[in-house]
């Protein structure tokens, strides 16, 4: 009975929504130049209950990298909107959507010598200041002293006169839409089997290793007297496929083109310090074929952060400030977005957070809703659907499997079946008799326990 409670529980919060009025103070900033952006958003609307005033409509290029009179136009069409629709006491937090610049380059970026890089910034960076006191700094060619640095409070706009701000990104809108699948509050991690991984890998330089290894050795030493399993690996190559990652940070003095091949858990979070030329979610522009932060979430990974440019390592994240207040296991967690910026010491800069910024993350509750059916690689697409959608994974055992589709309230609307093989299965359902709006799709074999993917409808 225990089990059986505990799965339903699990299923009511997943299908309100993750409650109502937790993203209230959330703002979605969406390019209606940019397909992908106009749907990232609306995905994340409908998955997270966000009102519809809260949606902030711009018209920009769609390039990853602007100049600072793009920036400018996107400065003041978001604050424009924020106070159109009387958002400017409610706002704690805005998300930027792929296909919304975020590389601000000013005059010239180049790492040096002279070190001009100081003079660039991302998007997300430069908007946490848009309505603050402080918003004539903005885009001034330096740094701003973040005033949440280190604090060990729960954030508000009141306090400190800031805006918290993530983006959505990936590779590919799917990868989006995945990534906002398995992130959100009260992601179950497994802390027995998960661990945390800090590397330096390449580097010939003393000085440096010396460096990075006293900004990581001490989160490693706060993080296992938190009882969780962290090692610090400062072999020359990179520790690849590794089971049950709940963290990973990497420092690389060379560019690296092969995949960190890592199985993540859900609440999971990245940092990467790579050498490389660029910083993209286009694969097609990353003409190195380097490590991006796009691969790491691709790969399952549920938060990131990283750097538009190179920067100096006195302005990296504080990393024992993130991980202490991400996984404290607090019955009141710190969300990522509080946690991000807890452990970021300036504003105006080039760092930048991808992922949902309300996901907390708990250890409770989550190892009896394994599935003994083992649906492999379940994946739905497209999605958004119009007609129909394909059902596609790998089952462990042959025998009937039942299709079902609920909407948001837990509500059963139809259900299918079809007998699958134990490998490779591939099912078309029928969506035309679907309304517009967020359905739940579930797939149940012999076990009894049901598998949920979201799905859009769109005509």
């Amino acid at each position: 009975m225990k089990k059986l409670i505990g799965i339903f529980t699990m299923i009511s919060f997943y299908f309100a929504g993750f409650g109502q009025g937790i993203y209230d103070n959330v703002g979605v900033i969406v390019n209606d130049n940019s397909q992908v952006s106009l749907e990232i958003g609306e995905y994340f609307k409908q998955s997270r209950n966000i009102p519809t005033e809260n949606m902030i409509h711009i018209h920009t290029v769609t390039d990853e990298i602007i100049d600072t009179i793009e920036f400018r136009k996107i400065q003041y069409q978001v604050k424009n909107c924020i106070l159109n629709q009387s958002l400017e006491n409610k706002l704690e937090y805005l998300v930027t959507t792929k296909g919304v610049p975020f590389d601000i380059q000013v005059d010239s970026c180049a790492v040096g010598p002279p070190h001009t890089f100081t003079w660039c910034s991302s998007v997300e960076s430069e908007l946490t200041l848009l309505l603050s006191a402080d918003s004539v700094k903005i885009l001034k060619k330096n740094y701003f002293l973040n005033p949440y640095y280190s604090d060990t409070s729960h954030f508000s706009r009141q306090n400190y006169d800031l805006l918290l701000v993530s983006r959505l990104d990936g590779y590919t809108k799917q990868d989006v839409f995945d990534l906002i699948d398995r992130t959100g509050p009260n992601t179950y991690i497994d802390k027995p089997n998960g661990k945390f991984i800090f590397d330096i890998s390449y580097s010939q330089d003393t000085n440096i290793n010396n460096l990075f290894e006293g900004m990581m050795q001490p989160a490693v030493d706060s993080l296992v007297a938190m009882g969780w399993n962290a090692f610090l690996d400062m072999e020359n190559e990179i520790p690849v496929s590794q089971e049950n990652v709940i963290g990973f940070v990497g420092f690389f003095q060379e560019i690296i083109t092969e995949e960190l091949d890592y199985s993540w858990e859900k609440g999971s979070f990245s940092e990467l310090l790579v050498t490389g030329p660029e910083f993209t979610f286009y694969d097609s522009l990353n003409y190195t074929g380097n490590l991006e932060l796009a691969n790491l979430t691709k790969e399952g990974c549920g938060g990131a952060s990283g750097y538009v440019h190179p920067t100096w390592g006195s302005k990296v994240m504080d990393y024992p400030v993130f991980f202490t207040r991400y996984y404290s296991e607090k019955n009141n967690p710190f969300n990522l977005a509080e946690s991000f910026y807890m452990a970021t010491k300036t504003l105006s800069w080039g760092n930048i957070l991808i992922g949902d910024p309300k996901t907390t993350i708990t250890t409770q509750g989550g190892s009896f809703v394994e599935n003994p059916d083992y649906f492999e690689g379940l994946t739905l697409f497209p999605n958004p659907a119009t007609n129909e959608v394909n059902i596609r994974f790998r089952a462990k055992n042959a025998g009937e499997i039942i299709i079902s589709v609920t909407d948001q309230l837990g509500k059963t609307i139809k259900t299918e079946s079809f007998y699958a093989s134990a490998d490779r299965n591939q099912y078309v359902l029928n969506t035309s008799d679907l309304p517009i709006g967020l359905w739940f799709v579930g797939i149940c074999g012999e076990s009894g326990i049901t598998e949920y993917r979201k799905i859009i409808v769109r005509k």
